[in-house]
């Protein structure tokens, strides 16, 4: 009987232990001023540091979305996940490295401000470099002019 509830304890424990945060080293470059009809990039270069990534979400924070105001050309390896308000760039391996140069043409005369975060798309849904003051965002804005 003791040896059932030492296992039991056990188990319970193993349930409790924090996993190991997901992490990575990030760089993100963007056409900052185009015109309509011009091409704009959104390159996103990363190194896992922590454990595997599954389905690597390139996440849209702000009510701006890069792929909402550019007509998506191609997707760098990536697919569009508008539920998600993201691009899924699939598994990331622990230790791995990955660079995802994605292409459109402007369509939306304005000045859009866009917060990107990195989270795995699917559950429990944690974060890539998250803090307890919230996700590490990437952040820059960028103007589309009338031709």
């Amino acid at each position: 009987m003791k040896l059932a509830g030492l296992l039991a304890l056990v188990m319970l424990l193993a349930g409790c232990t924090n996993p190991v945060p997901l992490t990575a080293t990030v760089e993100t470059s963007a056409t900052e001023n185009v015109v309509v009809a011009g091409l704009a990039q959104l390159v996103v270069k990363l190194t896992n540091t922590g454990p595997a990534i599954p389905h690597l979400g390139l996440v849209f924070m702000t009510s701006d979305k890069w792929y909402e105001h550019h007509t998506v050309s191609d997707l760098g390896g990536c697919t569009l996940a508008a539920d998600a308000s993201a691009f899924d760039c699939g598994d990331l391996a622990a230790g791995a490295s990955a660079s995802f140069s994605i292409m459109g043409t402007a369509k939306d005369a304005g000045t859009y401000h866009y917060q990107m975060a990195l989270r795995e798309l699917v559950r429990p849904f944690d974060y890539v470099n998250d803090h307890p003051d919230g996700a590490a965002v990437q952040t820059w804005d960028e103007t589309i002019t009338a031709t």
